[in-house]
């Protein structure tokens, strides 16, 4: 297997410079794990297709040693990116924070995102590692989008108490308890190579 790959996706009117992304690309760099921050299409007019083609050629096919991160819009991203791979395509881990798989009233301009619901049962099962991270008082997507969509995927759901969007202007520059889901997924997919090549 190749070395793990991380990928960070920012959401609506966002940038890779925004928000907790180069933050969290350092430390995990720091501890020689491969990042890509990605600039997403037009995020100020995101379009379905614009970023789901962007996906597939910056990120290629799923593999195992793939983990994605989302924000917000970022999230339905990742998992569209994840449906729109062959069956026989995995992935090693997907982290979203502030997620939500249905339309949002705080942003109807984002609803074709989530026009065609999937099938997330069946995208879980190819999942080897999947969390969220949500806030209590996140007013752009509210808490219960978060935990529904966590309970669809059948994955843990990590409530910080006050924690808004995780904008840097509500002073998330950082998002310490990201670096510890990504670095446990990394760890994960390592002790599994490991084995691999010990067998």
């Amino acid at each position: 297997m190749s070395p793990v790959k991380v990928f960070i996706i920012h959401g609506y009117t966002a940038s890779p410079q925004a928000n907790w992304f180069p933050w969290l690309a350092t430390r995990l760099e720091e501890q020689r794990v491969q990042v890509t921050v990605l600039a997403m299409p037009d995020p100020h007019t995101p379009a379905p297709a614009a970023w789901d083609a962007y996906l597939a050629q910056r990120i290629g096919e799923a593999d195992g040693s793939t983990i994605l991160v989302g924000h917000s819009l970022g999230c339905i991203a990742a998992l569209r990116y994840l449906h729109q791979q062959t069956a026989t395509h995995h992935l090693g881990g997907l982290l979203l924070v502030s997620g939500f798989d249905e339309p949002l009233a705080t942003l109807p301009e984002l609803t074709p995102f989530v026009a065609q619901s999937l099938p997330l049962a069946e995208l879980r099962a190819r999942l080897h590692h999947c969390a969220l991270i949500a806030s209590m008082d996140d007013a752009i997507v509210p808490q219960p989008y978060s935990a529904r969509l966590a309970q669809r995927l059948q994955a843990p759901l990590h409530l910080i108490e006050q924690g808004g969007h995780f904008l840097d202007r509500e002073g998330f520059t950082e998002l310490p308890l990201a670096y510890e889901q990504v670095m446990g997924m990394v760890s994960a997919l390592g002790d599994v190579q490991g084995a691999l090549k010990a067998g």
